[in-house]
Parts: structure tokens; C-alpha cells; sequence
């Protein structure tokens, strides 16, 4: 099962009344899809940069030439739209939460 398909499935488990903390509920969801995107956005830049200066010193590649490195076919593009599909999935959790709708 893919990440995102098993976030989905999870959310589906949910039972009850989804709990807020704030009197409007769509401000709520907004704010906990910016922080939801703000955290994996951090995690993945951290994650970036370490690798991309790693894979550089270990080749002797340059940094900028690394950075351009594009691969728009095969396997690699494949996981990178599955990957795509399960941040989607994370961040937007809050809306395929059964319990918000009504």
C-alpha cells in the first residue's frame, strides 16, 4: 500500500466529532494545512540541502551542477509523483477527514 493510500484509509477509520480549538472551523483547517505544509516543506529542505552537499563533496560535482540536474522520465519520475501524491494526502488530511464534513 502507498503512503497516501494509507493516510486516506486512516482517515476513514476517524470516529466522532472531529475537535477544534477555534470558533471558525475553516480558519482552523487552514491554519493546520499551513503547518501541516510548512513542516514538510522544512523537512524536506533540510533533507535536500544535506544530501545535495554530501553527494557534492563525494563526486567532487559542483553544487550548482547537481542542483540542475532534472530527470523528467522513468522509475526516478515515477517515485517522485508518488511522492507528490503522498504529501498531498498528508498536508490535505484535514479535509479527508470524514468527521469535518456536515
Amino acid at each position: 500500500m502507498k503512503t497516501a493510500d494509507a493516510i486516506v484509509a486512516l482517515t476513514q477509520l476517524a470516529r466522532g466529532e472531529r475537535p477544534y480549538s477555534l470558533e471558525n472551523r475553516e480558519a482552523e483547517d487552514v491554519l493546520n494545512l499551513s503547518l501541516a505544509l510548512l513542516m514538510e516543506l522544512s523537512v524536506a529542505l533540510d533533507r535536500i540541502d544535506r544530501l545535495e552537499r554530501l553527494l557534492a563533496e563525494r563526486t567532487d560535482m559542483d553544487l550548482n551542477e547537481l542542483r540542475a540536474t532534472d530527470y523528467a522520465e522513468g522509475p526516478a519520475a515515477q517515485e517522485r509523483e508518488d511522492a507528490t501524491n503522498a504529501l498531498i494526502a498528508r498536508v490535505l488530511r484535514i479535509r479527508l477527514d470524514p468527521r469535518t464534513r456536515g
